[in-house]
């Protein structure tokens, strides 16, 4: 597989979980907890984002 198809594929599979990890906070979560709940899951978007970028950067 290309590394440029593994790249899109990644990152497109990494919005729909933000995606749906955000739905599931704003529905699951009381009012006030959400928007740390909505911090939480960008945090772990960003970090997910770096790792995946570090490991496609060694192939």
């Amino acid at each position: 597989m290309k590394k440029k198809y593994l790249e899109i594929g990644l990152s497109t599979g990494l919005v729909l979980m933000m995606i749906i990890l955000i739905l599931g906070a704003q529905m699951v979560l009381p009012a006030e907890d959400r928007s740390s709940g909505f911090a939480l899951i960008i945090l772990l978007f960003i970090v997910a984002m770096g790792i995946a970028g570090l490991r496609l950067d060694d192939m």
